[in-house]
Formats: structure tokens, sequence, C-alpha cells
């Protein structure tokens, strides 16, 4: 596999973190008008979500701590993904909502990671994870932790042929453009370049910063990490 071909790689979905999932789908639905459906449950990280269409092949999807789900059956300094457990993170979830990460689709999970590794980016480790009957593959760092600060994106692998957001509904949320910021941008567009999807952001020096602007209907409207 060639990781900068462009029909490798594309926008899978953007990740909001809440503090819960009340105060996430709440949240959302203030700025948007959408009340977000259920997703599900993530029982080897402890964590559920809910889930809306972006197009055809991307979603959205709000994620918070499962207060009722076991705990997590982790190895020694093992987190959730998302920086759930961090507390820095978990201090900004108590004010709001954010958009912590997105997270891009390869066909080729292991080849994008070495590619980018060259370049000294580190999106994580291979990881399989499952949602019901949803198996997939994405790249985590061990301890949660999140490449460049969320600003450059989690690699995806689905299974040939599964398109999970054939089972959402679409409420008619599009993602018109995507902003980045960060001291290493340079860095971070060399990385989308390879994995062909540098057209999905825009990309400046500045503080680590993600920015998605939306549209429902002839509404607008933005959501900052």
């Amino acid at each position: 596999m060639n990781p900068s071909n462009p029909d490798r790689c594309r926008l899978d979905h953007l990740v909001i973190c809440a503090r819960d999932l009340a105060q996430g789908v709440e949240w959302f639905g203030d700025l948007s008008g959408v009340q977000l459906p259920i997703g599900g449950q993530h029982p080897l990280m402890a964590t559920h979500n809910h889930l809306t269409a972006l197009s055809d092949d991307s979603f959205l999807e709000v994620i918070a701590i499962d207060p009722d789900a076991p705990a997590p059956a982790f190895s020694a300094g093992q987190q959730r993904w998302f920086s759930l457990d961090n507390g820095a993170h978990q201090a900004q979830l108590e004010i709001a909502p954010r958009l912590t990460t997105w997270v891009v689709a390869t066909r080729n999970l292991d080849a994008a990671l070495a590619a980018l590794r060259k370049l000294g980016l580190n999106p994580g480790e291979p990881v399989e994870q499952t949602r019901g009957d949803m198996r997939w593959r994405l790249s985590l760092q061990n301890d949660g932790s999140l490449a460049c600060d969320g600003v450059f994106p989690i690699l995806i692998e689905w299974p040939e042929g599964v398109n999970p957001v054939s089972r959402m509904q679409d409420q008619n949320v599009r993602l018109e453009a995507l902003h980045l910021s960060h001291p290493d941008f340079e860095r971070i567009e060399a990385g989308l370049r390879i994995l062909g999807i540098a057209e999905l952001a825009t990309i400046e020096e500045g503080t680590a910063s993600i920015r998605a602007d939306f549209s429902v209907g002839n509404q607008s409207f933005s959501v900052n990490s």
C-alpha cells in the first residue's frame, strides 16, 4: 500500500469528548438543534457514545466515560483513549465538551503508521476495539495521550466492506471546514500529505487547537478544542 494515495485515506469521524453523555448531548443540541442518537458501548475502554452521520462515510461522535461499565482491565500505565483519564482534560470537560481530536480511515493501518514514524509522528500502536458486533483497529497510545495534542488525527482501519455510517441516522449535520493550529504545524502538514488528506483541513502555526465548522440546513455553528 502507498499510504499517500488519497483513495486509501479519508475522514472517518470527529471526536467530541464530554464529562458525561448527558452533558455532551445537551451541549451539542443547544448548538445545533439536533438530538444525537445513541451509539453504543466500548467494553474494552468503559466508554459509550452518541453518533450522527456527517456524510455517506463520515460521522460525528460524542463520547464519555461510562459510569455503569465495569472498570477496564488495563495493564500498568494504560488509560482510556482520547485522554479521557487525563486530569487536565477532565478539568476542561467539567467546563464544557470539546472537540478533542479527529480520526482518519486507512486501508492499511500498519503501513500508514510506518510512513508517519519516518516523519517523527507517532499516533500510537494498532489496537483492536469493539462496539456491539462491530470491530475495528485504530492507533492508540498506551497512556491515552494524543499525537500533537490531538491536532494530528488518530488512524482507523475498518474491515473490508464495513461502513459504520450505514447504521447511523442522517440528521443533515454537515462538516463545512476543519481548521488546525499547532506550533509544529509543518510536520503535521507533511503527515497529512503522506496520508493524501492535506485538503481536509487548513493548518497554521499557533497554539494547539482544532475548530470544526458545521451546518444544519441554513444554520451554522462551530465546535472548538
